[in-house]
């Protein structure tokens, strides 16, 4: 402990010396936008979704003292693209020791990744839960703070095994994001053991030859299950699921008990004092107590504090903050106010990081759930662990 003390001291006195900048770019594209982000084809507000600027805002704020204590002048800049210019051409005049921060479509950030990955920039997706781009971008320069689907329906799925409630009935609806995420809760359901009654889709329509697939009453039955899955990206469908299912069971995924990286009703681990924080530090624009960050402002404030949290790794100071130093250090961590510390997993730059599980009022639990085992680090229960990843940056 002593000698990490006075690792810390130096580090800062090496800093003080010579003073540093902390780069962080934030990247966003609002003409490419859904012109009603958040809200459902109904218009209904199913979840707050907005860009992360306050996020990274409230992550540089809570970071003062450390800036202080290290020099370090920290500088936010933000970039709106233009989607009639050249992609390249509005990034190339980053700073080359930013941490860029993409919170774009899915289109737009997988062409970002590979300019920004060119110009040799540290980039972080705060944004998308496919694990299939944890595969396909597999770069040394690629982060990704959010979790994954896989580590949610992981999280998910434990719970239901724990719960002892493992014969699920999965309904997701027709587009091809609710197919893909449908697999991906499939192999978790196979991964933990549970028991797959039935797998329906439904339909939006509302032609009476549709009506099986698009009452809940119908979809729900003819079958036994204990759980009732329901996978409906655009929240359209599955909000009329609960209450109505054919047999009076619970609804899981993404209506019911949801899995989150983040919530408002965390009432553990110093939680509530973030959450109050992030509504009031800026005092021009509060907040009322009902909102909380978003998964993907959690994942930008995770990604700005895990560089400001791992400051004691710093060996030399030069005239602008390491942000490669650090993501590739093996010690870095960020206390991310859920019960562990959350650390970057090597092999596909994942963070590891606990899941919630969530009702719109409550957190029900934290996952990993009990009697979970790895042999290595037990949040590694949850996503693509190192054997199964078909990125293999380590």
């Amino acid at each position: 402990m002593r000698a990490l003390l006075i690792l810390c001291v130096l580090a800062a006195m090496s800093l003080n010396a010579h003073g540093a900048e902390f780069h962080i770019a934030i990247i966003t594209a609002s003409d490419q936008e859904q012109p009603v982000r958040g809200q459902s084809f109904a218009g209904i507000q199913t979840q707050i979704d907005r860009p992360v600027h306050r996020a990274a805002e409230l992550a540089l704020h809570e970071s003062s003292t450390s800036f202080s204590v290290f020099n370090i002048t920290p500088v936010l800049r933000a970039i709106n693209l233009d989607a009639s210019a050249n992609y390249h051409s509005q990034l190339k005049g980053l700073h080359p020791d930013s941490l860029v921060i993409v919170d774009t479509p899915e289109d737009t950030f997988i062409e970002l990744t590979h300019i920004l990955n060119q110009l040799g920039l540290i980039t972080v997706n705060v944004r998308h839960t496919s694990p299939h781009l944890r595969d396909s971008l597999c770069m040394e320069t690629l982060y990704h703070t959010i979790p994954s689907d896989r580590m949610y329906f992981d999280a998910l799925v434990q719970f239901l095994i724990y719960s002892n409630w493992r014969k699920v009935l999965v309904i997701h609806g027709p587009s091809e994001v609710d197919h893909a995420r449908a697999e991906t809760l499939n192999n978790s359901l196979l991964k933990f053991g549970a028991d797959v009654s039935d797998v329906r889709e439904f339909t939006l329509s509302h032609h009476p030859d549709d009506r099986d697939n698009n009452k809940p009453e119908f979809i729900t039955g003819g079958a036994s299950y204990d759980v009732v899955a329901v996978v409906d990206t655009a929240r359209d469908f599955g909000r009329y699921i609960q209450y109505r299912t054919r047999r009076a069971r619970p609804v899981v995924g993404d209506v019911g008990l949801v899995p989150r990286g983040w919530h408002r009703t965390l009432e553990r681990y110093g939680a509530p004092q973030l959450n109050e924080r992030y509504r009031v530090f800026d005092s021009q624009t509060q907040l009322p107590a009902s909102e909380a960050m978003s998964d993907a402002e959690f994942a930008t404030w995770s990604a700005i504090k895990l560089i400001t949290n791992s400051l004691n790794t710093i060996g030399t100071g030069t005239e602008s903050l390491s942000v490669k130093s650090i993501m590739e250090h093996p010690d870095a961590q960020v206390d991310l106010y859920k019960g562990t510390r959350g650390s970057v997993r090597r092999w596909n730059h994942q963070l590891r990081q606990p899941i919630l599980l969530t009702t719109a009022d409550a957190v029900i639990a934290v996952a990993p759930m009990p009697k979970f085992l790895h042999p290595h680090h037990y949040v590694d229960t949850l996503g693509l662990d190192e054997p199964e990843s078909v990125c293999q940056l380590d």
